[in-house]
């Protein structure tokens, strides 16, 4: 029997910290809270059930368990925001850009792989408009940039070329300049020093014990973020 559950602990990881940021940025906690990340949720977990579908296109049950759980979401988020969900149908243009490369690159292109992770980084935004109705773009912008550097960094890890390298350390400037146009603190940075570390010198690890410096390093984000908006 297939399993329709995403095993990606680092997307999950991604969607929690993220939307944690939102709660944050938004300044309270209130009930619209719940449903909402439930629907986000579900929507993450529709990939596993989109990918199946792409590595078989004649499997139908696939594509009516993503379609459903794309509908059942859909429905929560407009049960929730009532006549309040215009604002945020710009933010469509990313899950839409996401499912259109998925299907073309592939789910391991390094292009898809960005935009999963502005996908999961919407939640962010999402988030603080759900508890305060307020739509923040430079929110998404500032979990955006911390969360897409990361990936260069893996890809230094995983193929350890001098060129991954530069180009990792090249991200992290870039995600700097972002910062100072969208007048943003570049404080929140501050663990990405990581980075440029480990594109100076990559230092040997386990690929889990990375995973578990990624989650370290997006708790001091979070941190960050709660200073910063509080």
């Amino acid at each position: 029997m297939k399993s329709y559950f995403l095993k990606e602990y680092g997307s999950w990881s991604v969607l929690l910290v993220a939307y944690i940021a939102g709660l944050f940025a938004g300044g309270r906690l209130t009930p619209e809270a719940f449903p909402v990340l439930i629907a986000l949720a579900m929507l993450v977990n529709s990939k596993q059930a989109f990918t199946l579908w792409l590595r078989q296109r004649r499997d139908t049950q696939s594509l009516t368990v993503f379609l459903g759980q794309v509908a059942f979401a859909t429905l929560l988020l407009l049960y929730v925001f009532h006549g309040g969900v215009a604002p945020l149908l710009p933010l469509l243009i990313i899950p839409a850009a996401y499912l259109a490369v998925n299907r073309i690159a592939g789910e391991h292109a390094l292009a898809t792989e960005v935009l999963g992770f502005l996908l999961l980084s919407l939640a962010a935004p999402i988030a603080k408009y759900a508890v305060s109705l307020s739509l923040d773009y430079r929110l998404f912008i500032a979990v955006a940039v911390f969360f897409c550097v990361g990936v260069f960094k893996i890809r230094v890890q995983l193929r350890k070329t001098d060129r991954d390298r530069i180009i990792s350390a090249t991200a992290v400037v870039a995600g700097v300049i972002i910062y100072l146009v969208a007048k943003l603190p570049l404080i929140l940075l501050l663990p990405l020093a990581d980075n440029l570390l480990f594109s100076a010198v990559p230092y040997q690890v386990k690929l889990k014990t990375t995973g578990w410096i990624e989650v370290a390093k997006s708790v001091v984000f979070l941190v960050l973020i709660a200073i910063y908006y509080s």
